[in-house]
């Protein structure tokens, strides 16, 4: 909703003022023919007041000049012919001020104490616009019954009777009116499925029965009038529950229309009182049932929103917590990832490997199938430490683990530290000619790293011993066998003066230097 300028402008916008104006007289001339109930009587209600009210609220401070032109006019031409000469300017003048005043008064009220979002959105500011309409109309009667006085066209025992016909037509015109520009500003056209505009116009179709029926069709004696005015409150709560508050305010307005019209006419509970009479009776009845409509709109229009905002805070937490769950998820399985890692050489560590080795073995034990292993130690490594430092120890540790790691090619093949120095190689479906072909690429992979070993007996670079072994898990009755059998082959190799591989074959075994 555009809201009201923080300050008036020094030039009105004249084109906004100009079709303001032409709406109050417009409106004005409409309810004095439209909104009455007999010839020569006050409109019941008045909607030029509600009119200026949203004018000023939606377009700015800046249209005011329109509000007063159009009472100016609309006074104007209500008194021309009651009044000789130009006396009439004196009466429509004061009127069209007090028009003013009470649209400058509300408008200032309703965005100092509601702000600039629409007052009939929470039931807290729809019962404080309540107050403020009040007050407002209250303030326009006053100066409008004081400049009929001053003017000598009212006489004093008619001051109250008066200011209370005003204060009535004008507080239920911008009630009515006002609230009605208000909420078709904010929620314009409906646009709703094909099922809720059958079920809205079966709804206006119920309101225009009951209503009919009540003040039209009906025509009381003394003895029957009920208050059957009453039923037509369920049919506005309905619009409440059901739909917006545009669909209360429209069957609002199709009520008054209705009730105002069969009253005129004859029909309606209101029959057998005075005009007078009948006209506050009137007032009184759209003025409560409006209070009472927009109230229960207003309160059920602020709990969907509240159940909208519940919904999307529900959502949004929903949201969070999946993404919490994801990055929970993620961490626990970085940890886990990293649990299973050597910080050092960032190969597999010892409880990946004796997990991997476990599974492993069912398989192989369920499929009949072999499972290989090489077992590697780097040769005089402690002297390697010693001469270079622990530092480019566990560079070197780390570049031997990697070129074995990218020797070992298959995806199922795990290689693993298995304790200080010495990396194994577990090889699923592997007998012992593919384990010494593994071993034969792993000693050639070290070999190419050309790490210099000053320390070293045997060699000026780095070299590996190998033990290797194959078993057939469904002839083995413990993982721990195979684990035993590489780790004598690699004694075996460091026996037989290391850099190379030794084997354990069933028949002999096979070195290889």
């Amino acid at each position: 909703m555009r809201g009201i300028l923080s300050a008036i402008p020094a030039f009105p916008n004249w084109l906004n003022c100009a079709l303001v104006a032409a709406l109050y007289f417009a409106s004005a001339w409409l309810g004095d023919h439209w909104l009455m109930l007999e010839l020569e009587m006050d409109s019941v209600v008045w909607p030029q007041p509600g009119l200026a009210l949203a004018a000023v609220l939606l377009l700015g401070w800046r249209v005011w000049p329109g509000v007063l032109l159009g009472a100016l006019l609309a006074e104007g031409w209500q008194w021309h012919g009651l009044v000789a000469g130009i006396g009439w300017l004196k009466p429509a003048s004061g009127i069209a001020a007090g028009v003013l005043a009470q649209t400058l008064l509300g408008a200032w009220l309703v965005r100092r104490h509601i702000g600039r979002g629409n007052p009939l959105d929470s039931f807290s500011h729809c019962l404080l616009y309540f107050v403020i309409v009040a007050a407002m109309t209250l303030l326009g009667a006053l100066i409008a019954v004081a400049s009929l006085y001053l003017c000598g066209l009212l006489p004093q025992k008619l001051l109250v009777m008066e200011c209370c016909l005003r204060w009535l037509s004008a507080g239920c015109g911008v009630l009515l009116f006002g609230s009605a520009f208000l909420i078709l500003h904010q929620h314009g056209w409906p646009r709703v499925e094909r099922e809720t505009w059958y079920e809205m116009l079966a709804y206006f179709g119920m309101v225009t029965l009951l209503t009919a029926s009540i003040f039209v069709w009906w025509h009381p004696t003394m003895d029957t009038t009920y208050p059957l005015d009453l039923l037509v409150l369920p049919l506005v709560a309905w619009a409440a529950f059901r739909f917006t508050p545009r669909e209360v305010v429209l069957a609002l307005l199709l009520i008054m229309a209705l009730a105002l019209w069969g009253t005129r006419h004859g029909g309606g509970p209101y029959l057998g009182y005075s005009a007078y009479s009948t006209l506050i009776i009137v007032q009184t009845y759209v003025g409560i049932l409006t209070v009472v409509s927009l109230c229960v709109g207003a309160l059920m229009s602020e709990q969907r929103r509240i159940k909208l905002e519940l919904g999307r805070q529900q959502e949004q937490l929903e949201q969070q917590v999946r993404i919490r769950t994801l990055a929970l998820e993620q961490s626990h399985a970085e940890v886990l990832a990293l649990s299973r890692v050597d910080p050092v050489t960032g190969i597999a560590n010892r409880r990946s490997f004796e997990e991997s080795l476990d599974g492993e073995w069912r398989r192989a034990r369920r499929l009949g199938t072999s499972l290989g292993m090489l077992m590697i130690d780097i040769d005089y490594f402690k002297l390697y430490n010693d001469h270079y430092g622990h530092v480019s120890g566990d560079y070197c540790l780390r570049e031997v683990a990697q070129a074995i790691r990218s020797s070992v090619r298959r995806p199922q093949d795990l290689v693993a530290r298995y304790g200080g120095e010495e990396i194994v190689c577990l090889l699923p479906d592997t007998t012992e000619e593919g384990v010494a072909c593994v071993g034969e690429a792993v000693l050639e992979a070290v070999r190419d790293l050309q790490l210099p070993h000053v320390g070293s007996a045997i060699s000026a670079i780095v070299t590996i011993s190998i033990g290797g072994a194959a078993v057939l898990p469904r002839e083995t009755p413990d993982s721990r066998q195979l684990v035993e059998a590489a780790d004598r082959q690699l004694y075996r190799a460091k026996q037989q003066g290391r850099n190379r591989m030794v084997i354990a074959d069933d028949e002999q075994d096979r070195s290889t230097g």
